[in-house]
C-alpha cells in the first residue's frame, strides 16, 4: 500500500475530496485513489434518508459498480442489507462490518444469496459513516469479493485520519442535494397519477425522477430494470443501444442540434416472458416549470408503455387522421387492437372479402403496402 508518489497521502486525498464536492463531479470519482490504498475491489457512496426509522429516500453512487447494480441497490436491496442496517444503528466511525455483521450470518442474508454471490459480489466490507440530526445516514463503503482477505486494523487504521474529511464531504454533499430532493419528490409526485412510465433524466443522463408506474414496471424484472445512469436498463444489447441512441437525440434536440426527432427516439424493450415489448419514448425537456422542477428543468424525459395496458386508437380518430369511411376506421381500429382480418369480419357480420376491399382502401390512404407497416403506423397513436 505505499504511494511513493505521495498523490494518495491523507492531505491531497482529502482536497480532491473537498473539490469533487464544489464542482460537482462525485465523491466516488474522487475516492478512487483512497480506494486502490484499501486494495478495495469496488467502492460506493450512499446517501440515505430515515423518518421515523423508516428509509424514504436513497441514493447511490458507485466506483467500478455497474449502473444496473447500483439502480438494482438503490431500489430493492438497501431494504434487505444487513451492513446498511447496521451503520444506520451503530452510529458515526470508520465500521468494520465484519465486526457488526459476522461473516457466517451474512452468508445467510438473501442479498448474498440471492444477489451478490451469483455475480461474486461484495463480501467483505469497510465503511466510513455518518449521520445528521434530520435523518440522513452517509456511507462510504470499500468492498473485497468472498475470494479476498477480510479488511482488518490496518486498513481501519489508513481510514482513521481520513474519516473527518470524508464526514464533511459527505454532510456538504447532503447538504447540496437536500434541495433536490424535495424537487424530486415534487416532481414525482406531479408524475405518480400517470399510467406511462416516467424516468426524467438531466443533460449528464443522470437519474432524477421515476414515478411509480415505471417503478412498479422495473419490480416485475422482465426486461426492464432502473438505472443511476440512463434511467433505463434491459438485457437486450440491440435494445440497450437503440435506447443510448433515443436519449442522445432528445439530449441533442435541446440545443438545437437536432431539428426534428429521429425514428430513433422511440425504442422497443423486448421481455424474457415473451409479453409485449415496453415502449419507450425519449422526450427532451427545456425548462420544464412543472410538477415542482426548481428553476426550470432540461434534459430528457422517458416515457415508457406498457402495451399491455396501451389504450387502444378508436375509429373516430383514425377517420379523421386518414380519411377513412366509417367501415374503414372500424378495421383500422381493430388491426391496431391486434384482431385479425377475419376476426374483424366475423364481428362485423361481413364477408371476408369485403373486409380486404377495404384493407386495401387504408393501405392506399396511409401510404402503407405491408399490413406489418400498417400496424405499426396505427400502434403509434394513443387512445
Amino acid at each position: 500500500m505505499s504511494d511513493p508518489t505521495g498523490t494518495s497521502s491523507p492531505e491531497a486525498i482529502a482536497l480532491d475530496i473537498y473539490a469533487a464536492v464544489m464542482d460537482g463531479r462525485g465523491l466516488a470519482d474522487a475516492i478512487a485513489p483512497l480506494a486502490e490504498r484499501l486494495q478495495a475491489s469496488t467502492h460506493a457512496v450512499h446517501l440515505m434518508q430515515y423518518e421515523r426509522g423508516v428509509l424514504r429516500e436513497s441514493r447511490c453512487e458507485g466506483g467500478g459498480l455497474a449502473p444496473d447494480v447500483t439502480a438494482g441497490y438503490q431500489h430493492h436491496w438497501i431494504h434487505r442489507d444487513p451492513w446498511a442496517a447496521a451503520a444506520a444503528r451503530q452510529g458515526e466511525g470508520v465500521l468494520n462490518m465484519a465486526r457488526l455483521v459476522p461473516a457466517s450470518a451474512y452468508r445467510r442474508s438473501a442479498i448474498w444469496n440471492e444477489w451478490k454471490a451469483p455475480r461474486d459480489g461484495a463480501f467483505h466490507c469497510l465503511s466510513a459513516a455518518m449521520q445528521t440530526a434530520d435523518g440522513m445516514v452517509g456511507r462510504i463503503a470499500f468492498h473485497r469479493s468472498v475470494r479476498a482477505a477480510p479488511f482488518g486494523p490496518a486498513e481501519e487504521a489508513l481510514l482513521g485520519p481520513i474519516f473527518p474529511h470524508l464526514r464533511r464531504a459527505l454532510v456538504m454533499e447532503h447538504r447540496l442535494a437536500a434541495d433536490g430532493w424535495q424537487a424530486a419528490r415534487a416532481m414525482r409526485m406531479g408524475f405518480s397519477a400517470l399510467r406511462q412510465g416516467v424516468v426524467l433524466l438531466d443533460r449528464q443522463r443522470r437519474t432524477v425522477v421515476t414515478n411509480p408506474a415505471v417503478e412498479a414496471m422495473a419490480a416485475e424484472q422482465d426486461g426492464l430494470a432502473l438505472a443511476t445512469e440512463g434511467g433505463l436498463a434491459t438485457p437486450h444489447a440491440t435494445a440497450r443501444q437503440a435506447l443510448a441512441r433515443a436519449i442522445g437525440a432528445a439530449l441533442a434536440a435541446i440545443s438545437g442540434k437536432v431539428k426534428m426527432m429521429p425514428d430513433a427516439a422511440s425504442v422497443a424493450l423486448p421481455r424474457p416472458s415473451g409479453a409485449p415489448p415496453y415502449l419507450v419514448q425519449a422526450v427532451p425537456l427545456r425548462r420544464l416549470e412543472a410538477f415542482g422542477a426548481p428553476d426550470g428543468f432540461t434534459g430528457a424525459m422517458l416515457l415508457v408503455t406498457d402495451d399491455r395496458s396501451r389504450s387502444r386508437p378508436r375509429a373516430p380518430l383514425l377517420r379523421q387522421a386518414f380519411g377513412l369511411t366509417p367501415a374503414e376506421g372500424a378495421l383500422a381500429a381493430s388491426l391496431a387492437a391486434g384482431r385479425t382480418l377475419a376476426q374483424h369480419a366475423t364481428v362485423r357480420q361481413i364477408a371476408v372479402a369485403t373486409a380486404q376491399d377495404q384493407l386495401a382502401a387504408i393501405r392506399r390512404k396511409t401510404g402503407c403496402k405491408r399490413l406489418a407497416d400498417l400496424t405499426a403506423l396505427l400502434g403509434r397513436f394513443a387512445g
